[in-house]
């Protein structure tokens, strides 16, 4: 097939292909190569970026925004370790998915908590952060309001984080259900109990085996 080069036409005549691109470096299968209303970059012989007439443009795996190294494995968006932050509210800059410890501990003094179990992990997207725990308690020694720690990230200033929990063998110090309520700027819960007019009051410690089982989301800062 014949090819022409010119001020006009450019390049015309030749497709190539993803093992032979139409336009090469010195890597004889690394370049660009065309179809029918699409131009794709390939790399070592593989259709890496195509770009179709309608501007829409497919990745086959993984990309990675803000020099993040795109994951080997699946399809999808890879975000930097470290949130890049947009100041643009229509620009989604994180994604992260990982683990976290809860911890349970009296606001006057802490104590000391043994636990069966416990386990907890989470999901953000953007700012918004779910988390799910679960802890298997034998003993909590503290004194105080009930406080649960440990949170991935910290509210964001204005907002709160709030959420019922399901409980087994705790000792209530009144009302008919609790809430687990995280304060702004801050990684730490209150449980207060409440309840047919009922004010609002804390939870307070008691020395027992129990059973903590929530998840929640919030806005993180």
């Amino acid at each position: 097939m014949a090819v022409t080069i010119n001020g006009t036409t450019g390049i015309a005549g030749v497709d190539g292909s993803a093992s032979t691109p139409a336009v090469q470096g010195t890597d004889t299968n690394t370049g660009v190569f065309f179809g029918t209303d699409t131009v794709t970059i390939a790399t070592g012989g593989t259709a890496a970026v195509t770009v179709d007439s309608g501007q829409r443009t497919k990745f086959p795996t993984t990309i990675g925004v803000g020099n993040a190294t795109p994951s080997t494995s699946g399809s999808g968006i890879s975000f930097p370790a470290s949130q890049s932050a947009s100041t643009d509210a229509n620009t989604l800059d994180d994604y992260e998915e990982g683990t976290w410890t809860p911890t349970f501990f009296g606001s006057s003094s802490a104590g000391t908590t043994t636990y069966n179990s416990r386990a907890g992990n989470y999901t953000k997207v953007g700012r918004l952060v779910t988390v799910n725990a679960s802890m298997a308690i034998s003993s909590a020694t503290g004194t105080g309001a009930v406080v649960i720690g440990g949170f991935p990230f910290t509210s964001a200033s204005g907002t709160q984080g709030r959420c019922v929990p399901m409980v087994n063998n705790v000792n209530w110090s009144g009302g008919s259900y609790l809430i687990i309520f995280m304060y702004e700027s801050n990684t730490l819960c209150e449980v207060f109990y409440s309840g047919d007019d009922i004010a609002w009051a804390n939870q307070t410690m008691t020395n027992e085996s129990m059973d903590w089982v929530f998840s929640m989301t919030y806005v993180a800062a």
